[in-house]
């Protein structure tokens, strides 16, 4: 695959997730502070007016952080709202620390194009019992639904295995909560697996945060490698939620990832 197939394949999954947004490929803007013509390989225009620009680069190697520097000051130059670079190879250690401790409206991810393995899809029905919802897998990332546990479904990067997620320790997965006589409500769900955490670990640190409708809570202990990240969202019947680990200078966006999964996500009744 050329570098041009890479952009294609790029605004194909620009176009899968941007719902109801005006997609634009291979654009030209002035800038506003360089006064020169500036090449955009995809623009996004939401239905809120805000504008995203996206930067597809085929290089053989990971990038490093002048071009995201040298990113950071298009997506200024050209007035965007925020700015997306993605790579297949991945990013250095300070090109990551530069975009997602540096810039808030910035973000770098990873889309890798082997082929996606059995299971894999960018769109799923994962259900349990008579309850499931239509998800959609966030941007450059995939929905894996085979069985792990009593863990309804999986979610890591496109491209990778789930061990390989596994190990590099960015990967949630989605479980349903059966409303019932004795845990009803979110509220109560999550005080009671909150009981469940400090039984574990009792000197664990939780942090809860509400945002765009989605319960946020996350889980600090010394006996995890990195934090438990648990984000909700409630229905009439029952309670989806998704329980994201993610490395320390990738939480945030990746918290944003789950939250789009969430926010799309659209509830249906299984019959069996």
């Amino acid at each position: 695959m050329n570098w041009k197939e890479y952009e294609k394949e790029v605004l194909s999954e620009c176009q899968r997730v941007f719902l109801n947004s005006d997609i634009s490929y291979n654009v030209h803007i002035k800038g506003l502070y360089s006064k020169r013509m500036r090449q955009i390989d995809i623009m996004v225009k939401n239905g809120n007016g805000a504008v995203y620009i996206i930067d597809a680069k085929k290089y053989d190697v990971k990038i490093d952080v002048k071009t995201v520097e040298s990113f950071i000051g298009m997506v200024k130059d050209v007035g965007a709202d925020k700015g997306i670079i993605v790579s297949e190879k991945g990013f250095s250690k300070a090109a990551i620390n530069r975009a997602h401790l540096g810039e808030n409206n910035v973000e770098v991810d990873i889309l890798n194009l082997r082929e996606l393995a059995l299971f894999q899809s960018e769109v799923a029905i994962p259900y349990a019992g008579k309850h499931g919802v239509v998800a959609l897998a966030p941007f450059c990332w995939i929905i894996d639904g085979r069985r792990r546990n009593n863990i309804v479904a999986t979610l890591y990067r496109r491209g990778f295995s789930f061990d390989e997620a596994a190990r590099n320790k960015e990967w949630a997965y989605i479980n349903f909560w059966h409303k019932d006589s004795e845990i009803g409500a979110l509220d109560e769900l999550v005080a009671w697996q909150n009981n469940n955490l400090l039984c574990d670990d009792n000197k664990g640190i939780i942090e809860e945060d509400c945002s765009d409708s989605i319960r946020i809570r996350k889980f600090k202990s010394k006996k995890y490698p990195c934090p438990e990240i648990t984000l909700f969202r409630e229905f009439d019947d029952f309670i989806l939620f998704v329980v994201l680990f993610s490395p320390d200078n990738m939480i945030n966006k990746n918290i944003e990832k789950m939250k789009y999964l969430l926010l799309n996500a659209i509830p249906l009744h299984v019959t069996q």
